[in-house]
């Protein structure tokens, strides 16, 4: 084996990435709080500390002798990814970014100053905060903590009247204790997945995100490449680039979102991190042809990656969300998983509850699909949602 790499977090979104690393020629160890992590069995060495426990893995990664250390699309892990990178002088992503990336509220200040479009807000820190503020806003509002990811906490207030029940959920959610409200914007939703590598940031992918109404922005289908114009995917590159110089992001992967107006588009937030449920483990690999997990890790273990170029594919990466309830009956899965171009699971099984569609960990099972273009992507998409029937009973 050559080189050691740590890899922080080994849940079942780090496990594809850890599989490419050793695939690639890496002795891959893997730390996580939870003994059942199904990626400490994948790696070289599995070992039970919390992906938060900064000493605990960095005496590790001492005992070791590492020579990377880095975590595959999430930001709990990325304080302790930074201290250890830090204390052995390795290669990544540094201390502005990281925690500009990780508080929203630190974002929109740090665009404000420099002119990016986003949405009208406010920071607060209690209801009467909260208050006060909406007196200066039109609704609908988007209520959500400044610190949190994965849609948790996040909440679409229609009227006054909801804006306690909406504080209560994004205060709970937040643990800085602060919570934005912001402008409620019109159009349509836009993944952005890149990779910012020695002072250069490239775009490998960008879909258009469906979310259904109601009170929880969470979304159940990203398409890509973007239903978008070539001139409206320039202006969202442009957009994203001069976010990302404000931040002083370098040497991460990247996944941003953007809301394309009437007016063209404005910032939603970006993260350090790739995207969540597969998109930085498959997708973006899938929609652009750049294998971004092993050249990410290769740059964290200083060796040479490739040249970064991107192919425009069609994929689909679409969520099943049953109704709540006790999940009674499947029918159709392996006959969708036998399809062409279709890779599809489901998080719950029979005799499971099913949760209201809260936050991106309560849908209630995805898919991705691959096509020679959008076009075909989504139709295949399609078949595959109506092949699979999923019943519930109400509790």
């Amino acid at each position: 084996m050559n080189k050691k790499i740590l890899v922080i977090g080994a849940g079942i979104a780090q496990t594809d990435a850890i599989k490419r690393a050793k695939a690639i020629g890496y002795y891959v160890l893997a730390s996580d709080g939870s003994p059942d992590a199904e990626g400490l069995r994948i790696a070289h060495e599995g070992r039970v500390i919390d992906v938060k426990d900064i000493e605990g893995n960095l005496r590790w990664a001492k005992q070791k002798k590492i020579n990377g250390v880095l975590s595959y699309a999430t930001d709990v892990s990325l304080p302790t990814v930074l201290a250890i990178r830090q204390a052995l002088n390795l290669p990544g992503l540094g201390r502005i970014p990281l925690d500009v990336s990780l508080n929203k509220s630190e974002q929109r200040y740090r665009c404000q100053r420099v002119g990016v479009p986003q949405p009208i807000f406010e920071v607060v820190d209690d209801f009467k905060g909260l208050q006060l503020a909406a007196a200066g806003f039109k609704f609908p509002v988007v209520i959500k903590p400044v610190d949190n990811s994965g849609s948790r906490g996040v909440v679409v207030v229609y009227e006054k009247d909801q804006l306690e029940n909406a504080f209560s959920f994004a205060i709970n959610n937040s643990p800085k204790g602060l919570v934005i409200i912001e402008e409620f914007i019109e159009g349509t939703e836009l993944t952005v997945e890149g990779f910012s590598v020695n002072g250069e940031h490239h775009i490998l992918a960008i879909s258009d995100k469906y979310k259904p109404d109601g009170l929880y922005r969470v979304a159940t289908q990203l398409a890509y490449p973007a239903a978008i114009t070539r001139e409206q995917e320039m202006q969202v590159i442009e957009l994203i680039k001069k976010t990302l110089d404000a931040a002083e992001v370098d040497n991460t992967p990247t996944h941003s979102e953007v809301i394309l107006t009437s007016n063209g588009p404005k910032l939603v937030e970006i993260g350090c991190r790739g995207g969540g449920f597969y998109v930085f483990s498959r997708v973006v690999e899938a929609a652009s042809g750049y294998d971004i997990v092993g050249n990410w890790t290769r740059f964290c273990a200083s060796d040479p990656i490739e040249e970064v170029k991107s192919l425009k594919r069609g994929v689909v990466l679409r969520f099943y969300a049953a109704s709540p309830g006790k999940l009674v009956e499947v029918k159709g899965l392996e006959e969708a998983q036998a399809m062409e171009g279709v890779d599809t699971d489901l998080y719950f099984k029979p005799g499971d509850i099913i949760p209201e569609l809260q936050t991106d960990g309560s849908r209630t099972g995805w898919m991705i699909v691959c096509g020679c273009d959008r076009a075909q992507a989504v139709a295949r998409a399609d078949a595959v949602s109506e092949t699979v029937k999923l019943k519930t009973e109400s509790l």
